[in-house]
């Protein structure tokens, strides 16, 4: 066997380890959340995916520097839990329907808010506490080619309970 060989099989299995203990030390509400959450986009629960959101709910994303959005614009993105029956299937779309339940709770992603921008650290300003954001990013396509759409769901826990507190995608949910 090859150095070369090693390594790359050394790298695979770290990978997989890191993985492994990021979903071991989630959470044990969260990974309930995240299969209830996942159990009711398969079954089209829109009550209860109602209830899994924290509102008003964020539906644009903006990098700083690079987005240049006013606090108008920004605000324009929040929905309030009277619209989401409105917007339900702009959100809870097919191909989210299609993925997510598909999704292990791995593909979550811990957000560092310390480091990021204004976006995270306002989703931040909403959890408990010193709780952590966790942002679930899929990118994808119709065919098998490199996704160019993508969609993201942003959770975090508000008063003792896990919410999804954004989403965002290629296309503005409001016009």
């Amino acid at each position: 066997m090859s150095v070369k060989t090693k390594i790359k099989g050394t790298f695979v299995v770290l990978f997989v380890l890191s993985q492994t203990t990021f979903a071991q030390k989630m959470d044990g509400k969260l990974k309930t959340f995240y299969k209830t959450f996942q159990g009711s986009i398969r079954t089209d629960d829109i009550n209860a995916l109602s209830e899994s959101m924290y509102f008003p709910f964020q539906t644009i994303y903006w990098v700083d520097g690079v987005n240049e959005l006013n606090e108008e614009e920004k605000a324009d993105g929040l929905i309030k839990k009277e619209e989401f029956a409105h917007l339900v299937s702009k959100i809870y779309h097919s191909d989210v329907k299609r993925l997510i339940p598909k999704m292990d709770i791995e593909h979550l992603q811990q957000i560092d808010v310390e480091s990021s921008g204004d976006y995270y650290r306002r989703l931040a300003k909403v959890v408990d506490g010193q709780n952590t954001l966790y942002e679930l990013y899929c990118q994808y396509s119709e065919d098998s080619t490199v996704g160019d759409d993508y969609f993201a769901f942003i959770f975090g826990k508000v008063k003792d309970e896990y919410k999804v507190l954004a989403y965002y995608s290629k296309e503005r949910i409001k016009e």
